[in-house]
């Protein structure tokens, strides 16, 4: 009877689709479909989960509060079934919490690092494509996606295009991403591109060929003039990335940036106020107004794409289809068209909205957040998850011996987390010179494989 309580409860939730906005305007998307890959449907649970902790507003308060929250329920359980305490049952008290913290670590990994299939975006209209106009691979000192993850991740993600935007240099990775696009007859283009630096101040520099060298520039008035020389475009990415921007929004449009980044992602979130300003500024002044992924390879997810609409006299025929000799740069060349002359009716931003409320709500962000996620699934994803959880609790259930199964889960996970370390070693032995962030994710993931195998041994020594 309770079973089936909870069972009519979780199918007569409310359903709040997955929608899409336009960030300029604040309304809902038209004419364009999210779609849910399949395998995220049959194994809602472990593949479409994520997608909630992906979305987070504030991913250290509510990764915190997750944390804790698992920590009090268990404690209390723990505490129950400890009906004479003793230094031993206390032992047994702290390897659990130690337990849930390294499980609740390995859950973050799992998000971070394991290519979780994409929701890929289709437009309803055949003369628009999607952009991602700001990505990095592992040229970037911060950087774990290899050229060939890069590819993969945006055609899964729908995009016809996207520009790599190494760390203050361009590099090959753009050249290099085309040619396996040519290759293997792919469609889609790369444009070239870098994030610079430059007195605090990050700029995105778009569609040029030559490096640009910061230093040769007293201010940002003459690197804007350099690079539009080499009829490239300056975009101002993520500006709400600091608390303090060295420079206001007016000054950058004093200096001639050609618009800025109005969605995005970066360790701050966009403050509503802060992004009508942005939006205000660029419709005022008759600036670009883009999005960028800003997709570093950490995790699958991706909540922005740019619409670009192909017209004739800035466009040869449309984008589709098999990227003829010649094709992908003829339609580079009218995109970095538009972008150069500010054609923002040819453009829209589209985001998946972050749910943003008070602090206090954080506290309650499980139950909170849990519930707008199950509002969210369609009736097949509830169906998954109801399918999984049963068969969860009847195997847990029917297996007698649930140390023996943890001394296994524990083993493999830390064979698979070692093997994983090594393979980001020999990744940074090939780009040592560019990228600080291998080394530190290796090292980090070898010290999970040594807790992992050390609770392992804990349970042998148990039998």
């Amino acid at each position: 009877a309770i079973i089936f309580i909870v069972l009519l409860i979780f199918f007569s939730l409310p359903y709040f689709p997955r929608r899409l906005i336009n960030v300029a305007s604040g309304s809902l998307a038209e004419n364009v479909e999210l779609i849910t890959p399949v395998a995220a449907q049959i194994f809602a649970p472990f593949l479409d989960f994520p997608f909630y902790f992906f979305n987070f507003t504030e991913p250290k308060l509510q990764l915190s509060s997750w944390l804790l929250w698992l920590l009090a329920i268990w404690s209390v359980l723990a505490l129950i079934r400890l009906k004479k305490p003793g230094f031993k049952k206390c032992l047994r008290l702290l390897r659990g919490v130690i337990a849930i913290i390294v499980s609740f670590l390995l859950f973050i990994l799992y998000l971070l690092l394991f290519p979780l299939p994409q929701h890929r975006l289709k437009s309803g209209n055949p003369d628009e494509v999607f952009l991602d106009l700001h990505s990095h691979t592992i040229y970037s000192h911060d950087g774990i996606a290899s050229l060939e993850e890069s590819i993969l991740w945006h055609l899964n993600c729908g995009f016809a295009g996207w520009a790599t935007t190494e760390h203050n240099r361009i590099g090959a990775a753009p050249v290099a991403q085309e040619e396996m696009l040519e290759k293997n007859s792919l469609d889609a283009l790369v444009i070239a591109g870098v994030e610079l630096n430059f007195n605090g101040t990050h700029l995105n520099l778009l569609g040029i060929e030559k490096e640009i060298d910061k230093n040769q520039y007293k201010n940002l008035t003459d690197l804007v003039e350099a690079v539009h020389r080499q009829r490239g475009v300056v975009i101002v990415p993520h500006f709400w990335a600091k608390k303090k921007p060295p420079s206001s929004l007016q000054d950058l449009a004093k200096a001639g940036v050609d618009g800025f980044e109005i969605a995005g992602n970066c360790s701050l979130p966009l403050q509503p106020e802060l992004k009508k300003e942005i939006i205000a500024l660029c419709q005022k002044q008759n600036l670009l107004m883009v999005g960028g992924s800003n997709w570093h390879g950490w995790g699958s997810f991706c909540n922005v794409w740019t619409g670009f609409k192909l017209h004739p006299h800035l466009s040869p025929p449309p984008l589709r289809g098999r990227i003829e000799k010649g094709g992908g740069r003829a339609q580079k060349r009218a995109i970095l068209r538009a972008l150069r002359e500010k054609a923002n009716s040819h453009f829209r931003v589209l985001a998946l909205p972050k749910k943003s409320y008070s602090k206090y709500h954080y506290i309650f962000e499980p139950f909170m957040g849990s519930f707008f996620y199950f509002c969210s699934l369609n009736d097949w994803q509830r169906v998954s998850w109801v399918f999984w959880v049963l068969l969860a609790c009847f195997s847990l259930c029917s297996i007698k011996d649930k140390r023996k199964l943890a001394i296994f889960l524990w083993s493999a996970i830390s064979l698979i987390l070692a093997l994983k370390g090594i393979s980001f070693l020999n990744i940074w032995q090939l780009v040592s010179q560019v990228n600080n962030i291998l080394p530190l994710v290796s090292k980090g993931l070898f010290l999970m494989a040594g807790l992992t195998a050390l609770l392992a041994l804990t349970d042998i020594k148990k039998r």
